[in-house]
């Protein structure tokens, strides 16, 4: 029988998942293998040859034919599938499937057994009615034929129900009519109310008692009978006892019960709309599904009057409801006369149940309350009622609910009788709340037919008067009921009904305790579940309180049904009233005694473990509950200790079990699977975890194998699951408690461990034997912490989680514990071997746990932790795991992270090379999915990266020796990934430990590993290697491309793979185009993979193709050229070196068309042709008042590489011709200094071109002249530095120009004859010319180069720091006398006057000043367009004799506005000329650049006796409302020399009539604009006058003073701080004022809401155009902090910071991030100003007072320890603010540095602020040197 099941089973699934994958493929209709699976399927399916169009005889349309069960399973399969098929099969699917239905009352089944829940008539009935139903839900046109095929089962069935014999009754009609049942309750189907009265005119025949009384008696009939085989006996007794074991009796009840069912949910369904989303999805079959959901519908929605019942269907309602009425009545009155209650099979409580459910959806469909029904259910759900059966009630209230939902008028009535029923004494109601058990679903059907009616009720507030009389119960049930209503009233702020609750106690007199209890748990009960249906906060609030009031007066049954209920209401109140009751259970917990008889200890641990268990509904309380559940860990523990130490008698096991039972909820709660603490937890949930565990090693919870131990069974598997769960208990950060809690913890009483350590110190030895003398001298604390990770990490390690045992060396507080860290690493050590053991075992059993290979990542990233300790034992964990089990090398996860990680550790470690003094802290590969955290010591990052590559050797080698084949295969597939790489990224460790070890032979090939030991030379698998990679390429391409190779092949007969079909070609020429195209409009859509395969299959089709394709070819060049990034040029080059590897024949047209793009990029200014990135005056540029941002920076550099990197030496080295091609247009180079390497790359290989080709002398001279010209032009720009601290850049740039400068000392001529038509003697010869202009040109070349590689070597050992190497002695220039310097000014002045102006800059010597000079003197004309030799021509102080020199001056280049207003000063005489061309410069310059010089503009007013000054200032008024503004402020600030206003200074007339003139000038929205702005203003200094009488009142005083007027004043659109021009302010906290410090002034601070707009780059790494970024303006809002100051001269603060600003500029210009803060100070009246606050920092003085005393403790504190990042990252902003401001201050002088004057900011900057003493200004009049 067992084979025969098992053979079934396996023909079910086997169709079943046939059906499963149809469905999934079901839009594929076309698919081969789904039609041969229903061919297949189809063709299996047996119905009875009966044809509708001939007649057939009525005795051979009943004849029985036999099914043996295969083919019955043939046609359940084929029911199953028939729903998944495509909708092209349902026309010829349906028709079976009537068959099979249709026959299914004429067929002899096989009398099987196979079958384990339904017999083969019941599983075939339900799988063919399920599908008919689904089908006609889906295709509403096939509906009629399933309808007709239903009804004429149904008629046939019920027909033989009726009058068939016995057995086929019992083994195949009740079965099948079974099947129908299921069917129809099971499935959501849209039935209609005709389709209903049509199928219950059927049913209805099986409701008379004849055939119920009938099929009651079947087995009774069929046993003692005569005549039957005993085989079929037993087949029947079987079959039967199968169904009633699964409450299923197939008796005449149960029939009926089936029927009514049947037809409720039919109706129901047919009453209500129909959810067209079950229609259309078909989920999996759930039993009775679709009843459940119709009546729930039913229940939420009235019955509409579209619905209401007219005609036949009216009939066919009420012949119905009658007979629910009637087989309910009938079944009552036998009840009445049994003398006991029908057995459970007789199925009597369940038919009466239906048959209410049944008579209320008629009664409601028929509109019409039925009195007699109503009276029924009212004397049901009442004292009086003589049926008490649980099932039966509940029927009741859900039928009552029906008919109060459809006639609402009975609500109030209903809600009255409902009330009185749950505070009934029923015998239903009683019951006891344990562990496990739900409420009774009487109860719970009760408090909803009450919400409903209630909700339904005509009244006010009936919902809390309904609330306020259960709950009166809830009190008079209670011991102390007045007191307690008094409290219950009280709290809740209502007006106690005193009288209610005496009458309600007067109706309880009468009543027995145990019914008084009954009456309590009920109403208990469902004041819950109404709470629960209201869902209203108020009422969930009430109930709460009240039950959390009766919690610990109540009887203990009734306590345990408050501690139940309060957690159903837990699970839905608002987090204060969930607080309130898991408070309530842990005080109840915590007070718990051992000798009290109610138990609450048990009672309420049951409460807060379903609580637990049942929380992921509310996951944002999973950390509120867990604190609260370890806090009570906690203190119970302590409560423990105490009483153990009062009383030294006291017997501690129950107790102590006590307090691990508390496990139980803090393993539910962490058993969620969304409840996940992630490394981040907050540090005091790190501390909870730490004392539960701490406490349970001190009780001994942990100790397996005790035999003193008291932990129950469940305890060692729970304390597993919560150790997995548990985060790190040791922190990182320096302030974790961990070290102060193992000499001192609040939940280890010292007392009471001194007792007990003995025990714990003896098993510590036990544990790590071989340091017996370090634990000897540890603190009771360490050795509980010791047993805690001993005990905590063998169960994490055996589940599977090793890694968590780095966290233990973490804190450096920790480790600096001799005796305790070496007790710790021996724990690890024993931890880890039993880690191996363990995993010995499981690898045995092949069972290594899931999260092993998670895991070893986590360590291999742990391997590389900032902490020295932690790295350590990582190292060692990770090595002896890998060693030990070396088939964890055979994980493609594993060996990619180690790889990644090589590459990311060697990346790290060149960084003190890329960027020296900017650390890069984080590393993230992709590839690998993981992150490192270094720390900025470049020595550790070197040993870590050489430990590492130490260990990964000896693991790749002993993963050959076990599972070659598996790492061959991980390596191949690491190198194949498709990458374009940059230069920097083109050599990584981790591809090169692939190559090595991919290529490498492994012990197991035997033969070629005797080789390498004979032969000298050492064998590889390189060819294999290479071999392999490229056919994994190429078949995974060729699998790409399969379809189009398909199509071609079909078309051409002589078809192969060298043949490119013109399809091909147009379609790539097209897609090249396309591409061209989207390049040229800057189209974001092209990614640096798409050109990679764009040029690459472009490529192919050149290599493949039969023909030349010129456009292939043209675009193979173009396209990259076009895109000019490092990307594509990269790609570029390999591409066409494959075409020229493969195709010689093209190589020649290939370098022309790259000839040819290069000529385009030198004509479009691409590349280092480009003067976009030109190095140029950092004081051209607009100078802000911001701090430095280091990302700018950054972007400037990246800018700057993007743009020089595709003309590097890659590139050059491309094409032979180029330097040719290049001569001319090399004057216009780039002059960026990252752009030194490209430029003398291209000249070196200009020079190497000159060397090895055979020119004659005359061409030879003409390229030589053109490449000394280039090399020249790079020195026509002031000498440069080089850009960072990128030390490889460098480097790179030194070695360079020093090989370029050999090139230039063994420069010579050649001198090969000119080829010429005249004879030697009559071609005059130029050698001696030729060789005087290489001396000419040679010599001052190498003079600047040697320069060059000097200042260069400066930059990089700027403190000649010998480890750097020394410093370059230049040789010629110690050589060179002043005759000589003249003649190389001359020379250079020849060839580029700017060469000439910049050697002042470049060599300290007068005589090249001098000489320079006077050729700008005498040559004028030469260097109008060098800005910066004007100097050399007007001076210091203008000189008379020049005057007649500065007749060109008009015409020169524009210098930065700081210089050209110096022009206006008095030294300079008013010259008329210099002072015009002093005002064509500032007006050249954008207003943006002239912006920040408005203090200076003023001050040129003081001389402008000719008024250019004025008309600057009047003409930029008009274009820039700001800079009026701005103006404006500063010449009132300048009128008066005094703080206070009274001295007036000289040039106040002119600034007055300069004022008023400006604010004259000024109309419509301009005018307006500076009305509200300087409104504005007014308003907010206005408070300090106001502020004046209040000088010497208390600080509150003046603040109320300072929030009464700011609350008057109304922020205007488009007003601004005077400090903040670029925001606008949009509003003012009105409470922010604050009086600062001043015995005569009253300044005050106030904070403003100000919104700016910042450019925002917005780059796609991925994207082509990468240096195309887009920069959009974004929006952004900060509460800015102003000083409003009065009294203080504002002027001088204002240009420190200018310079300051300027210092920040020069920064910048050279990329050092070196950190300043400009903050703004504008100076808007005598003594009047108002000041940027540095956001979110303190002075060094406030921490002082603070106590804050050394900063290094001040920094671990606030960022953590020295190891952390953050900590790391502070410190470097610290030391690079330091040096900037060390620089300024010593610069400009700055003196008072106090601590009130030095700020530290949130990041860790120094700020320096109050510049009121610098230069020579001193307050004690001392010039410090």
């Amino acid at each position: 029988m067992d084979w025969q099941v098992l053979e079934l089973n396996i023909q079910q699934l086997i169709l079943s998942d046939l059906a499963a994958n149809i469905g999934e493929s079901k839009d594929d209709s076309q698919n081969s293998d789904i039609q041969s699976t229903v061919a297949l399927v189809a063709a299996k399916v047996e119905t009875r040859l009966i044809s509708e169009e001939v007649p057939v005889p009525e005795n051979l349309r009943e004849e029985r034919v036999f099914m043996p069960n295969s083919r019955i399973q043939c046609n359940v399969g084929f029911a199953e599938l028939a729903v998944n098929l495509p909708n092209s099969h349902v026309n010829e699917t349906i028709p079976v499937l009537v068959d099979i239905l249709r026959d299914v009352p004429y067929v002899d089944f096989d009398q099987c057994l196979a079958w384990e829940e339904w017999a083969l008539p019941d599983q075939l009935v339900f799988a063919v009615v399920s599908a008919l139903l689904r089908i006609a839900s889906s295709h509403p046109a096939r509906r009629e034929v399933v309808m007709q095929a239903l009804q004429n089962f149904v008629m046939n069935i019920v027909s033989k129900l009726n009058t068939g014999d016995s057995v086929d009754v019992l083994t195949q009609y009740a079965p099948s009519f079974h099947g129908l049942y299921r069917a129809i309750i099971s499935m959501s189907f849209d039935w209609t109310t005709d389709e209903w009265s049509i199928l219950s005119g059927h049913l209805n025949s099986l409701f008379t008692t004849d055939v119920v009384d009938r099929l009651n008696r079947l087995l009774v009939d069929v046993i003692p009978a005569k005549g039957y085989d005993p085989e079929e006996i037993h087949y029947i007794q079987t079959l039967v006892s199968r169904y009633v074991s699964r409450g299923r009796p197939l008796s005449g009840y149960f029939i009926q019960c089936c029927v009514i069912e049947a037809q409720w949910t039919i109706l129901a369904q047919a009453l209500v709309c129909h959810d067209a989303a079950y229609a259309a999805v078909y989920p999996a079959t759930v039993e009775a599904a679709a009843a459940n959901k119709a009546w729930q519908t039913l229940s939420r929605r009235a019955i509409t009057e579209s619905k209401m019942a007219e005609g036949t269907y009216r009939i066919m309602l009420q012949t119905t409801f009658g007979h629910a009425t009637q087989c309910f009545t009938y079944l009552i009155l036998q009840i009445e006369e049994m003398e006991s209650d029908p057995s459970e099979d007789s199925y009597a409580w369940e038919t009466m149940s239906e048959s209410l459910k049944l008579a209320a959806v008629c009664s409601s469909a028929l509109g019409e309350l039925d009195k007699g029904l109503y009276s029924r259910l009212k004397l049901l759900l009442s004292p009086e009622s003589q049926v008490c059966d649980n099932m039966v009630q509940e029927a009741a209230l859900k039928s009552t609910a029906i008919l109060v939902r459809n006639f609402p008028e009975v609500a109030l009535d209903m809600a009255s009788h409902l009330r009185r029923f749950v505070t009934s004494p029923l015998s239903i109601f009683e019951f006891e709340f344990v562990t496990g058990t739900r409420t009774p679903p009487p109860l719970v059907a009760a408090a909803k037919c009450l919400a409903l009616c209630i909700d339904l009720a005509v009244g006010d507030d009936l919902v809390m008067s309904h609330m306020y009389s259960l709950l009166n119960y809830v009190a008079a049930t209670s011991k102390d009921s007045y007191e307690s209503s008094l409290t219950i009233t009280s709290s809740l702020g209502e007006v106690a009904d005193l009288a209610t609750l005496h009458s309600v106690e007067t109706g309880l007199r009468g009543l027995t305790e145990d019914e008084k209890r009954t009456v309590g748990i009920s109403t208990i009960s469902v004041a819950t579940r109404l709470a629960l249906e209201f869902r209203s906060e108020e009422v969930t609030r009430l109930t709460t309180s009240m039950l959390l009031q009766r919690l610990r007066t109540a009887e203990p049954t009734v306590e345990a049904a408050i501690a139940y209920n309060l957690v159903d209401l837990a699970l839905i109140a608002p987090e204060s009233s969930f607080v309130d009751i898991i408070r309530a259970f842990s005080s109840i917990n915590r007070s718990a005694n051992l000798d009290d008889p109610r138990f609450s200890n048990n009672m309420v641990l049951a409460a807060q473990t379903r609580l637990a268990q049942e929380l992921h509904h509310r996951p944002e309380l999973y950390e509120v509950y867990l604190v609260e559940l370890l806090t009570l860990f906690a203190d119970k523990a302590v409560a423990i200790q105490n009483v153990a130490i009062s009383n030294h008698q006291a017997k501690m096991e129950d107790m102590i079990e006590q307090l691990g039972s508390l496990l139980l909820p803090i393993d539910a709660l962490l058993s969620h699977s969304d409840m996940k603490l992630d490394p981040d937890t907050r540090s005091n949930i790190v501390t909870l975890f730490r004392n539960m565990w701490f406490l349970c090693v001190l009780f001994q919870f942990t100790a397996p194998g005790n035999k003193e131990q008291i932990a129950m069974d469940w305890q060692q598997p729970a304390l597993a699951r919560i150790a997995v769960k548990t985060p790190a208990i040791v922190l990182e950060e320096a302030h974790d408690t961990i070290v102060s809690d193992l000499e001192y913890n609040t939940v280890i009483r010292q007392e009471y461990v001194e007792t007990v350590v003995a025990k714990h110190r003896a098993l510590l030895t036990k544990h790590i034997p071989q340091r017996i003398g370090e634990v000897r001298y540890l603190l009771p604390g360490q050795i509980i912490f010791l047993l805690c990770m001993h005990d905590m990490e063998s169960m994490r390690s055996a589940a599977g989680f090793p890694s968590s045992l780095i966290a233990y060396f973490v804190n450096n507080g920790l480790n600096k514990n001799v005796g305790l860290h070496t007790c710790m690493e021996a724990i690890a050590e024993k931890v880890i071997r039993g880690c191996i053991i363990d995993l010995n075992g499981q690898a045995a059993k092949q069972a290594l746990p899931p999260t092993l290979s998670q895991e070893l990542r986590g360590l291999l990233v742990c391997s590389t932790h900032r902490v020295e300790e932690a790295r350590d034992i990582s190292s060692k964990y990770l090595n002896r795991l890998i060693t030990s089990f070396p088939s964890l090398m055979c994980d493609p996860a594993l060996v990619i992270a180690v790889l990644e990680v090589l590459t990311l550790l060697r990346r790290a470690s060149e960084n003190q090379f890329v960027d020296e003094d900017n650390p890069v802290y984080l590393y993230r590969s992709d590839k690998a999915d993981l992150t490192l955290q270094l720390p900025d010591n470049y020595a550790a990052r070197d040993h870590m990266l050489s430990h590492l590559q130490r260990d990964a050797n000896t693991w790749f080698e002993l993963a050959l020796s076990r599972a070659p084949m598996e790492l061959y295969s991980t390596l191949q597939k690491y190198l194949a990934v498709n990458q374009v790489l940059s230069v920097t990224d083109s050599s990584e460790l981790g591809a090169s430990m692939a190559v090595h070890f991919g290529k490498a032979i492994g012990p197991i090939d035997r033969k070629l590993t005797s080789l390498s030991t004979l032969s000298a030379w050492k064998p590889d698998r390189a060819k294999v290697m290479a071999s392999q990679v490229a056919s994994k390429s190429y078949f995974k391409g060729e699998v790409t491309g399969f379809r189009f190779g398909t199509f071609v092949a079909s078309q051409k007969d002589d078809f192969s793979s060298e043949y490119v079909p013109a399809q091909e070609i147009e379609a790539l020429k097209s897609r090249m185009t396309e591409a061209m195209q989207d390049i040229r409009e800057k189209k974001k859509t092209l990614t640096v993979q798409d050109l990679k395969r764009l040029l690459f299959r472009c490529a192919a089709a050149l290599i493949f193709a039969d023909k030349r394709e010129y456009d292939l070819l043209h675009y193979l060049v173009a396209l990259p050229f076009e895109a000019f990034t490092p990307s594509s040029i990269t790609v570029g080059i390999e591409a066409w070196s494959w075409v020229i590897a493969e195709k010689p024949d093209d190589e020649i047209a290939l370098m022309s068309e790259i000839c040819s793009a290069w000529a385009g990029s030198i004509k479009h200014e691409k590349g280092m042709f480009s003067r976009s990135m030109n190095h140029g005056d950092p004081f051209l540029h607009a100078i802000e008042y911001s701090p430095t941002d280091k990302d700018v920076i950054d972007h400037g550099a990246s800018n700057a590489s993007c743009k020089v990197s595709p003309t590097g030496p890659d590139a050059a080295h491309s094409a032979h011709g180029l330097s040719i091609r290049s001569r001319s247009p090399l004057f216009q180079v780039d002059t960026h200094p990252l752009a030194r390497e490209a430029i003398f790359s291209f000249l070196l290989f200009g020079f190497e071109t000159l060397k090895s080709s055979h020119l004659d002398i005359y061409c030879e001279h003409a390229l030589r002249l053109n490449l000394y010209r280039a090399a020249y032009s790079w020195f026509s720009v002031r000498p440069q530095w080089s850009y960072g601290a990128n030390r490889v850049q460098i480097d790179a740039d030194i070695k360079l120009l020093s090989e370029f400068l050999s090139y230039l000392q063994a420069d010579s001529i050649r001198g090969y004859q000119t080829i010429s038509s005249l004879s030697p003697a009559q071609s005059p010869s130029q050698n001696a010319a030729y060789m005087a202009s290489l001396k000419n040109l040679n010599l001052p070349l190498r003079l600047l180069i040697e320069n060059e590689i000097s200042r260069l070597t400066v930059w990089a050992n700027p403190i000649n720091d010998p480890n750097r190497g020394s410093d370059y002695l230049t040789a010629i220039e110690k050589t060179m006398l002043d005759s000589s310097w003249i003649s190389t000014v001359r020379r250079t002045w020849e060839i580029d006057p700017a060469i000439a102006v910049f050697l002042t800059e470049r060599f300290n010597n007068s005589t090249i000043h001098s000489e320079v000079a006077k050729l700008v003197r005498s040559s004028t004309l030469d260097v109008l367009d060098v800005p910066e030799a004007l100097s050399f021509l007007v001076g210091e102080r203008l000189d008379r004799s020049v005057r007649r020199d500065l007749k060109y001056i008009l015409l020169w280049a524009a210098v930065p506005s700081v210089l050209a207003i110096s022009y206006f000063e008095r030294r300079y005489s008013n010259e008329p000329l210099l002072l015009q061309y002093a005002h064509r410069v500032l007006e050249q310059h954008p207003v943006e650049v002239t912006f920040f010089f408005v203090p200076q503009i003023v001050q040129a007013l003081r001389y402008d006796t000719l008024g250019y000054v004025a008309r600057f200032i009047f003409e930029t008024a008009k274009i820039s409302q700001l800079f009026c503004h701005q103006i404006i402020w500063n010449m009132k600030a300048n009128c008066y020399k005094d703080d206070a206003g009274e001295i007036e200074d000289p040039v106040k007339p002119i600034l007055d009539q300069m004022t008023d003139s400006v604010v004259a000038s000024l109309s419509g929205e301009a005018r307006e604009f500076y009305d509200r702005e300087f409104g504005f203003f007014r308003e907010v200094t206005s408070i300090s006058g106001k502020l004046k009488p209040f000088i010497k009142r208390t600080k509150p005083e003046k603040k109320a003073k300072i929030d009464e007027e700011m609350a008057k004043i109304r922020v205007e659109v488009g007003v601004y701080l005077p400090s903040n021009p670029d925001g606008v302010v949009v509003d003012i906290d009105k409470k922010s004022g604050r009086p600062l410090q001043s015995h005569a002034k009253a300044p005050f601070m106030a904070t403003f809401k100000v919104r700016k707009t910042k450019a925002v780059i917005d780059a796609d790494p991925d994207n082509l155009l990468e240096e195309q970024e887009t920069e959009n303006l974004r929006e952004y809002e900060v509460w800015q902090q102003a000083i409003f100051k009065v009294g203080d001269d504002c002027r001088q603060d204002v240009l420190a910071l200018q310079v300051i600003a300027m210092f920040k500029n020069v920064f910048h210009s050279v990329g050092l991030t070196l950190y300043l803060y400009p903050y703004r100070v504008t100076a808007t009246a005598p003594g009047c100003g108002v000041i940027d606050v540095v956001p979110n920092a303190t002075s060094r003085d406030e921490m002082g007072r603070a106590k804050v005393n050394d900063l290094l403790d001040f920094f671990i504190a606030k960022y953590g320890g020295e190891d952390t990042v953050e900590f790391q990252k502070a410190r470097l902003n610290f030391i690079q603010s330091m040096a900037a401001y060390s620089v300024v201050c010593y610069i400009l002088q700055v003196k008072d540095r106090h601590n009130g004057n030095i700020m530290i900011d949130g990041e860790g900057h120094i700020i320096h602020i109050d510049f009121g003493f610098l230069f020579d200004i001193d307050k004690h009049s001392v010039l410090l040197p």
